[in-house]
């Protein structure tokens, strides 16, 4: 009977990681590439904050020079997830979020996902050897 509790509970705890990995991939998740797109940006976006906050022009430069290497490496990510035109996918997504984050972090109502998206970037950058400024 013991035997039939842990193999029932063990049946449940995998029935319920299939159904919840299997939603969160119906969400649809977006491609890595398109990831490192936003977060390029995103990093467009805050040296243009830093611009009209009269930060340092090194400190503007080394954001601008993060936003580039996000954008070389989601090339290189689109190569290997076999995009067929790579770049012209990176552009794309690129255009398309550059509608979504213009003007956002001058919005005090995206305060928090702003944060989260930043956070998530530098983790991105960080694991792919992208230097942060």
């Amino acid at each position: 009977m013991k035997a039939r509790l842990k193999a029932t509970g063990l049946t449940t705890i995998l029935a319920l990681a299939i159904s919840v990995a299997g939603a969160t991939h119906s969400q649809g998740k977006q491609a890595i590439s398109t990831s490192l797109s936003e977060c390029s940006v995103i990093f467009v976006e805050l040296a243009e904050v830093g611009l009209r906050r009269n930060k340092p022009q090194d400190s503007v430069e080394k954001i601008s020079a993060t936003a580039s290497a996000f954008f070389k490496e989601a090339i290189l990510q689109a190569q290997r997830e076999g995009r067929a035109a790579p770049k012209d996918y990176v552009a794309a997504e690129y255009h398309r979020l550059l509608d979504k984050w213009q003007g956002r972090f001058g919005k005090i109502t995206y305060l928090s996902e702003n944060k989260d998206w930043v956070d998530y970037c530098r983790a991105l950058g960080k694991s792919r050897k992208i230097p942060l400024p």
